[in-house]
């Protein structure tokens, strides 16, 4: 009999990456010239390719203040072809830092700058040290499916990393499971899901509104344990994760036997997260949605927290068809584990195709599964096909998050309820290949609609450290931009959807400034600051025919709309016919007129 094995790349393998686009996403870079991020597990898991990412570059937004924050993600989200949910969540803290080196925050923190690695300033950090190390004690949730996966027994070992790989202090089980079940620095902003029903779910499991239960040690327990020799990398000083082994656990602690107490806190004590459909997305590609534009969501900064330092971050995951309800029936759990490697899970696909579970056909749920997708009687030729099956990746996260920004205070003057709109730049210097999987330059939002009298804060950055022979103007290496009105259109032509505007979309001439040169109703130092990047007139000198000599960073601060209208603006530096465009608009309409709308 003779046997021929093909390969069978089936639609049920789950590949792909998420990327924060706007506010910029890190992917672990820093400050790295080459197309490469320098180090992958800097802070996080982000399961992501090596060239995405921008170099860190910091921004402020007022409380009150809406964000628009756009991403993109390589597999479906949203149809029928995957099981999809994106959850955007928020964090701050006094020690949060994006730090001055690639190299990953050590574990041992006598490696550290006066043996505290959480002061040590050189190292990104997010979540912190002791965090950390109580997720790598912790007794891992062995009621999870984990499929075929060999694991070890701390909560650091999932089945997507069961060999427990550190990425900076994040914790890899909460990482990977939504909500968790422990208390975390996070704060839920919104949830996206293939299904809907789930969402009274989510809001009620959110730590914005509900206590997390763990299991209380003596003050210090950890770094007694540490103290006295105990190696905390080795899981070999147990933390219980639930209340019945909590509180039938005792331990030695200063001499004494001491029982842990098992506390049910850490709720944020605010709105529960908004949750809604999973926006749509095509397979194999970073690209807009069916709108034309990024998938998006309008962040409103809550009113209650003033902090320097605070990060987002946008985790996204995709579970095949296979298992049944996206993943989440109750009854995908540890009983349906494999008994040893190799072995087949106890996820049922057999009874899919209409076989029975014991089956010669290969229609088991394992690595790599042998198929006989055709039975041939009596013939001496049999056909197999291996599908590409990853047990590890069949429901998996991807990660991005932010470089540091910071949430201020809106200004006295500033009415409690007035409208702030943030306007930024998005992208890095190259062409579509250099940039990919980020992308080239573009206003943040590319379409902006307010009322007269909001406020609109335009503010950018970018980096000083991009691939020397990534395209563009101007000097290499270096992201420059600024916001000069686009000239009137000279040859209207009849019927075109052209709305009465100041500028021209088609056009890419600035508009010739004159005294009535106007830009959302802006002084002309206002308007001279943007084109100049210049901070109030301030800087009219040097190499500023292409912004060199100006700077990564530009802040105009708050200004009111105090016209309506439609205006349309350019980047003179990025916006190169052909080869790529830089433009925006803002549509300023009365007082009222969206609330009518919507």
């Amino acid at each position: 009999m003779r046997l021929v094995l093909l390969t069978l790349i089936a639609v049920v393998t789950v590949s792909g990456d998420v990327y924060l686009q706007g506010p910029r996403g890190s992917n672990n870079r820093l400050n790295g010239e080459n197309r490469d991020r320098a180090n992958a597990n800097r802070l996080f898991d982000s399961q992501n390719n090596n060239r995405g990412g921008y170099n860190a570059g910091n921004l402020y937004y007022y409380t009150g203040s809406t964000v628009q924050i756009e991403w993109t993600n390589q597999h479906s989200c949203g149809n029928v072809n995957n099981h999809c949910e994106l959850v955007i969540q928020y964090m701050c803290g006094d020690l949060v830092r994006d730090g001055t080196t690639t190299k990953t925050i050590p574990d041992n923190r006598w490696e550290c700058d006066r043996a505290d690695c959480d002061t040590d300033m050189e190292y990104g950090m997010h979540e912190d040290y002791w965090y950390y190390k109580e997720c790598r004690q912790r007794s891992r949730n062995k009621g999870l499916y984990t499929a075929d996966q060999n694991m070890r027994n701390g909560a650091y070992s999932t089945r997507q990393n069961n060999n427990g790989n550190r990425r900076g202090y994040e914790c890899p089980e909460e990482r990977d499971y939504y909500p968790y079940w422990h208390p975390t620095h996070w704060r839920d902003i919104v949830v996206f899901t293939n299904d809907v029903k789930r969402c009274d779910y989510y809001k009620q499991e959110s730590q914005n509104v509900k206590n997390k239960g763990y299991c209380k040690y003596p003050d210090n327990y950890l770094q007694f344990k540490e103290a006295q020799g105990h190696n905390l990398n080795d899981n070999n000083v147990r933390i219980m994760n639930n209340k019945e082994e909590c509180e039938n656990h005792w331990v030695e602690h200063g001499g004494q036997m001491v029982q842990p107490v098992w506390v049910e806190s850490g709720t944020w004590n605010m709105d529960p997260p908004e949750c809604l459909p999973s926006p749509w997305s095509r397979d194999n590609h970073h690209g807009n949605n069916m709108d034309g534009f990024m998938n998006n969501y309008n962040w409103t900064v809550p009113e209650d927290i003033l902090h320097k330092n605070c990060v987002l971050r946008l985790r996204y995951n995709i579970t095949a068809g296979e298992l049944p309800d996206g993943g989440f029936d109750p009854s995908i759990n540890h009983e349906l584990n494999a008994e040893a490697d190799d072995e087949p899970t106890g996820i049922d696909v057999a009874t899919m195709h209409g076989l029975d579970k014991e089956n010669d056909r290969g229609y088991y749920f394992q690595q790599d599964a042998v198929v006989k997708v055709f039975d041939i009687p009596d013939s001496d030729v049999k056909l197999d096909l291996e599908v590409t099956l990853n047990t590890n990746q069949f429901g998996r996260t991807f990660e991005d998050r932010t470089h540091v920004f910071e949430i201020r205070e809106r200004p006295s003057g500033v009415a409690k309820d007035a409208k702030i709109h943030n306007l930024n730049v998005r992208g890095k210097r190259g062409n579509i290949v250099q940039t990919y999987p980020g992308v080239e330059y573009d206003y943040q939002p590319n379409r902006l609609e307010i009322e007269q009298g909001d406020y609109v804060h335009i503010q950018w950055t970018g980096a000083d450290s991009n691939p020397a022979n990534n395209a563009g103007q101007g000097r290499a290496r270096t992201d420059r931009s600024n916001i000069v009105p686009l000239r009137k259109i000279t040859y209207p032509k009849e019927g075109a959807l052209e709305d009465e505007a100041h500028g021209c979309f088609a056009c890419n001439y600035p508009e010739l400034f004159t005294n009535s040169t106007n830009l959302l109703g802006m002084k002309r130092d206002d308007l001279m600051a943007l084109a100049y990047h210049s901070g109030a007139g301030s800087h009219y000198f040097g190499d500023i025919e292409e912004l060199d000599d100006t700077g990564t960073y530009f802040d105009l601060g708050l200004r009111m709309v105090k016209e309506a209208g439609i205006w349309r603006f350019f980047c003179t530096r990025n916006n190169n016919f052909t080869n790529r465009s830089q433009k925006g608009e803002v549509r300023a309409v009365p007082k009222g007129e969206k609330a009518k709308k919507a």
